[in-house]
């Protein structure tokens, strides 16, 4: 395309990766003062993303904008002063900052519990700033999904699947989730079902904000029950860890380990990147009394080990070792990354302490990348530490660690902007600066050293 001297806003040959799907390439438009533009597609096709990228929110894959005939990468921030982006509703208002954020609770403390729940809203009143329940803000969906768990409770026999839909019914109402969580925990039903406000990677401000996502899947009780042995490795995991002895967690010992099979997503577990594994919930609380479930989708895991991570370790490293990608190593890669969530420190100032803050809120929006991060390197440790102690045979380890580093490049094509992505990038780089990995220009490939890498 070549532009037109007269508009205003161009965009030339965009192309967009949301997650592992192309959105759209070769994309062009132009527009010159006072033209509109009407984007017309199916849900899913890029619509929403094709507008932030115009307002600078998200960066494309490939082509370029300008402005004026200034390529907006010259002069981001003049470009989010000019335009604005009206989208869906999140849990903290586009125009507050981190700064302000901060000096409110400063200078407000009864307002602290609430401005940093995970399910409050942060809006302007009257020049003030109120945090809002999310019972109040989706009162229009919560109340009929309300209803609809407690009909789906009077259809099921199982009295554990019952009893938390019952509660999580309850919860929607009165933003209570400590309870169904635990009942969550104790769910031992061959129809497992996920619903909720949790994962907080969307508040992009204060990294506080749960967004909600549902999971129904079905159970294997005879796999769950033969990887419920790393279950009594947890504090010896923990012990393990090469952190000093005060910042070590102790938390409850059920964490409860879940081989299930994906039926339906919905919510934010449907957008773009697919999990293949949860370890749930996040509220320390529960944590502390009873662990955290970890969940494997094993059909999700099989299928992007055979269809996404195997061709790309195969494009990523070098010939010989091929051989050691390995779909046992990606699943307890993945086993030992959910199970890693639940260790490390979980406060700071002091456990549970009248100055303790817990690590998410404490590391602010930082805090998903660098999580993401440490179950990554801390999955791969757990598994060395799972082979010292022969759960696990030695000659394992060179295929969990070829399949854990080309594992880093199925998920930095997530981009630096989503949390797996960015974890995977400083990974990454890390190993390259360490000499663990190099990279051959000739062959375009990169080549590990073993011992470099489990030192490193």
């Amino acid at each position: 395309m070549t532009s037109d001297p007269s508009a205003l806003f161009v965009g030339e040959q965009l192309a967009v990766l949301r997650g592992e799907r192309l959105l759209f390439k070769g994309l062009d438009f132009s527009l010159a003062a006072g033209e509109a533009l009407l984007l017309r597609g199916a849900n899913g096709s890029g619509k929403t993303t094709l507008l932030r990228v115009m307002a600078g929110l998200t960066r494309p894959l490939a082509g370029r904008l300008a402005w004026g005939g200034l390529a907006l990468e010259a002069d981001p921030a003049a470009h989010r002063r000019r335009v604005a982006f009206v989208g869906h509703l999140a849990g903290l208002k586009e125009d507050l900052t981190v700064e302000e954020f901060d000096k409110w609770v400063a200078d407000h403390p009864d307002d602290k519990a609430a401005f940093e729940s995970l399910t409050t809203v942060i809006e302007r009143e009257d020049g003030k700033l109120v945090a809002r329940p999310y019972s109040d803000v989706f009162a229009k969906w919560l109340v009929p999904a309300s209803k609809l768990l407690l009909e789906a409770s009077e259809t099921t026999a199982d009295p554990t699947l019952q009893k938390f839909l019952k509660s999580r019914a309850k919860a929607f109402i009165s933003d209570d989730y400590y309870e169904s969580d635990k009942d969550w925990m104790d769910l031992d039903s061959q129809v497992e079902i996920t619903i909720g406000p949790y994962e907080t990677y969307e508040d992009h401000l204060k990294n506080l904000k749960a967004s909600f996502e549902a999971f129904i899947t079905i159970s294997d009780p005879k796999a769950s029950e033969e990887l419920a042995k790393y279950k009594k490795y947890l504090p010896e995991m923990e012990d393990h860890l090469p952190v000093p002895k005060e910042v070590k967690t102790e938390r409850g010992r059920e964490s409860p380990i879940r081989v299930v099979d994906l039926v339906f997503t919905a919510g934010d577990s449907r957008k773009s990147v697919q999990t293949i594994a949860f370890n749930l919930p996040n509220d320390e609380r529960v944590r502390a009394e009873k662990g955290a479930k970890k969940v494997l989708l094993r059909n999700l895991i099989r299928t992007k080990f055979d269809k996404i991570m195997k061709p790309i370790g195969e494009q990523v490293l070098a010939k010989e070792l091929h051989p050691l990608l390995s779909g046992d190593a990606f699943f307890n890669q993945v086993l030992f990354h959910e199970l890693s969530h639940s260790l490390g420190p979980a406060y700071v100032g002091g456990a549970k302490g009248k100055d303790a803050k817990e690590i998410r809120v404490a590391l602010g929006p930082a805090y998903s990348a660098l999580e993401e991060c440490k179950a990554d390197v801390m999955g791969a440790y757990n598994i060395l530490f799972m082979i010292e102690k022969g759960e696990l045979e030695a000659d394992f380890r060179d295929k969990v660690l070829a399949s854990y580093f080309a594992g880093l490049f199925r998920s930095v094509r997530f981009g630096v902007s989503e949390a797996h992505g960015r974890g995977a990038a400083v990974q990454i780089n890390w190993f390259l600066a360490d000499d663990a990995a190099v990279f051959d220009k000739a062959s375009k490939t990169f080549t590990i050293d073993f011992d470099k890498l489990i030192a490193s």
